[in-house]
């Protein structure tokens, strides 16, 4: 009976440390991801381009975590940092993305629409710069293969800096984009508890979605979830498409 009880305490503890052991990889995977780029952004002249690394702010009751800002007069550029490797495929307005390694796929949040929803919150702050001034870019390790590169503004990281330098029409002046660094390192929020709640938010988000998806209901809109053959292979598309574009792969 010692032997029983022995053998499934050890294959409870192995179960949850599987279980915690992959948020925590891709934790520091992803912090060592924004480090990366931070390198990257330090390339950029600082008479130009103020950098905002790690940026946490609230809006309408919401935290929204940025992974890099970085203010000119040519526009404020929002950076959403990917550190994944394999094929890594997916349309603009699909849920959800792809990451194929060797035949196993795995889905990731769609990190356009996770942009635009940071540019959201920043313009809830700078409510007097035209949203045509936010800038979204994406950018993936070169351990990746971006099967959808010809998406706006969807680059890897050694491509940053030329990207941005490639805008050269200014549309803020000196003065707006002091005033504007200076709003959101004052926006930023600094503690710890408050970013601990942030993270376990968003996993709490993803779980409800994963919960509405086995029900076979569209987190987005409620609608009922229905197979379709796409360029990829099979995916679930919302059958109140083209209304809602939400998709997830089997």
């Amino acid at each position: 009976m010692m032997g029983i009880a022995l053998f499934i305490s050890i294959a409870v503890l192995t179960l949850i440390l599987l279980i915690v052991r992959r948020p925590i990889i891709a934790f520091f995977r992803g912090k060592k991801g924004e480090l990366s780029v931070r390198m990257w952004l330090k390339l950029l002249s600082s008479d130009q381009y103020k950098i905002i690394n790690d940026l946490l702010i609230s809006s309408h009751g919401h935290t929204s975590q940025i992974d890099h800002v970085v203010v000119s007069e040519y526009g404020i550029f929002v950076i959403e940092t990917k550190n994944y490797s394999g094929w890594i495929y997916g349309s603009a307005d699909s849920d959800q993305w792809t990451q194929n390694i060797y035949g196993d796929k795995y889905q990731l949040y769609n990190p356009i629409l996770q942009n635009q929803g940071h540019i959201k919150a920043l313009r809830s702050l700078l409510k007097d710069i035209p949203s045509g001034f936010f800038i979204s870019i994406v950018a993936f390790s070169r351990n990746a293969t971006l099967k959808n590169q010809y998406l706006n503004n969807v680059v890897y990281w050694n491509q940053i800096n030329d990207l941005i330098r490639s805008y050269e029409q200014k549309r803020l002046s000196s003065e707006q984009v002091q005033r504007v660094y200076n709003t959101l390192l004052s926006a930023n929020i600094d503690s710890k508890d408050a970013r601990k709640q942030h993270i376990q938010n968003v996993r709490g988000q993803i779980y409800r979605n994963d919960v509405s998806v086995a029900h076979n209901r569209c987190p987005r809109c409620g609608g009922r979830l229905v197979l379709r053959d796409g360029k990829y292979g099979d995916f679930y598309g919302c059958s109140n498409y083209p209304r809602c574009r939400f998709t997830r792969q089997p």
